[in-house]
């Protein structure tokens, strides 16, 4: 059997009483995260889960969310992290999709947690606590690295969500090569801006295998967040490029002490150039952004060296070079290599990717078609290696650095009765990137308003994926066998645009 190290049990031999993880005014030390992890494998196994089965957490960023992963992995079960922005339809989906022996809620979600139904529960607080004490933690065994240890749901063409399974080596390989790219060391303090239940995870793994730090936002304020990186004298950040352009032009921003920041990770969507250089400036600090999704990583790096508005102005645009443990290609529909210059399909392939998606054989054959994984994007490669992406070849849309999918968006618009056929895409949005936008042709002689509209997608899906607006129009462009054209209904709003993601 091939092994993994374990992402804790170094840190609390060498960093015992040193704080893991710091959530508000909540910590726990690498050696609390340790036992309260191996305690936590135990009530699993006392409850009958078996390797291989599942568990899933419900929760906001908690203190917690290392010890549940750990736990997860010592006990040889996966854990499903679910994003608490999601409606309650698709947490059942998700749900029924995986089917956990277990689900574990946070503070404000653990009546969510009764109407999921669920063979065990736990609740985070007293309780939880209790049953910690209750039991003696689990005995140390390997870690097989081929056993899946997280299963995190992305969606597909197909708009229904996916859960991408990951395996304890795809995990150790994904902290390999952050721990090369961003360097932690046990001094640094790591300020964690995004959700846990995201891919941004495995970064927090990283840096507490390092013996570092992790303070975590439970939800992102810029005001709060500046002073944050004031107070607990943040060396390290990671934040999406939404997040970076409120906190350079928020106010505060001026005023505040940066100087212990020296790193400014980013990811999960690209970023102007203009904002990237405004960053720069404002933070004084080095600055990698890592390209790739959940079923991959992060498999380019635009590396600090390459951040240079004044002499490399034209990298900015760039989603940078083959990152460590990765292979990239660009490709045609044949998956034969395009020309230098040339756009296509970005594919990849290396020890950090997933091993496919739960219970979906197709997607998995078609998505890591040949050993690599098609990540849907579309981008060029110039001269030097640099990675350029132009386009998306699916139609997700990226709003503020979360993965919205217009078909789970358009699925719901159908089920109104006053809707004939719906397309939604993705619209450029200062502020967020992109924002939703939806095109509507309305049931003859019906005469719904967009308040109306709004109001019952808001009903049936989270928040940040209802459509901010909506046109109404008599017919939807479509091709010789009725797929909507939705090139067309994107041009007039990116005309003028570079490229058609932000």
């Amino acid at each position: 059997m091939v092994t993994v190290p374990d992402i804790i049990q170094q840190s609390a031999f060498q960093f015992p009483d040193r704080c893991a993880i710091s959530v508000g005014d909540n910590e726990l030390t690498f050696s609390e995260v340790d036992d309260r992890a191996s305690r936590l494998a135990q009530i699993i196994l006392d409850m009958g889960i078996s390797r291989g089965e599942r568990i899933a957490l419900l929760a906001m960023n908690e203190t917690e969310f290392f010890e549940v992963q750990v736990a997860a992995i010592r006990a040889g079960v996966a854990l499903v992290p679910l994003n608490f922005r999601l409606a309650v339809p698709e947490l059942t989906y998700i749900m029924e999709n995986s089917e956990p022996m277990l689900l574990i809620t946070g503070p404000g979600f653990h009546e969510i947690g009764n109407e999921l139904g669920c063979p065990n529960r736990l609740a985070l607080g007293n309780d939880y606590e209790q049953a910690l004490q209750s039991v003696s933690p689990l005995d140390r065994s390997p870690i097989d690295a081929s056993q899946i240890c997280s299963v995190l749901y992305t969606s597909g063409t197909t708009g229904r969500p996916k859960g991408s399974l990951i395996s304890n080596q795809a995990l150790w390989a994904r902290i390999v090569s952050f721990t090369l790219e961003y360097k932690p060391d046990p001094s640094d303090v790591f300020l964690q801006g995004l959700p846990l239940f995201h891919i941004a995870a495995n970064v927090s793994f990283t840096y507490a295998y390092n013996g570092a730090t992790n303070v975590v936002v439970r939800d992102f304020n810029p005001a709060d967040v500046i002073q944050t990186l004031e107070d607990k004298k943040i060396s390290d950040a990671l934040f999406v490029p939404t997040m970076i352009n409120l906190l350079i032009n928020h106010p505060d921003i001026e005023s505040v002490d940066l100087s212990t920041l020296d790193f400014v990770a980013y990811g999960a969507s690209t970023i102007p150039p203009s904002v990237l250089t405004k960053a720069i400036e404002v933070f004084d600090a080095d600055f990698c952004q890592l390209f790739g999704m959940t079923e991959t990583s992060g498999c380019t790096a635009l590396r600090p060296e390459d951040h240079d508005p004044e002499n490399k102005p034209h990298l900015l645009a760039s989603a940078g070079v083959v990152a460590h443990g990765f292979e990239v290609r660009v490709v045609n529909d044949k998956d034969v290599d395009v020309s230098i210059g040339e756009v296509g399909e970005v594919i990849c392939r290396g020890p950090a990717l997933m091993d496919g998606y739960l219970g979906a054989e197709e997607a998995t054959a078609s998505a890591l078609r040949g050993g690599w994984m098609h990540t849907g994007d579309m981008g060029k490669l110039d001269e030097d290696g640099y990675l350029y992406i132009t386009d998306r070849k699916k139609d997700m849309i990226i709003s503020g650095g979360e993965n919205i999918y217009p078909r789970e968006v358009e699925d719901v618009l159908f089920t109104h009765n006053d809707v004939h056929s719906a397309a939604v895409i993705g619209i450029p949005n200062e502020k967020w990137g992109e924002q939703v936008h939806a095109i509507v042709v309305l049931q003859p002689d019906c005469s719904l308003s967009e308040m109306d509209l709004l109001v019952y997608a808001r009903e049936n899906l989270a928040g940040y994926k209802v459509p901010k607006s909506v046109e109404f129009v008599e017919e939807l462009p479509t091709n010789a066998t009725g797929k909507v054209l939705k090139k067309i209904l994107r041009e007039p709003y990116w005309e003028g645009h570079q490229r058609q993601v932000h």
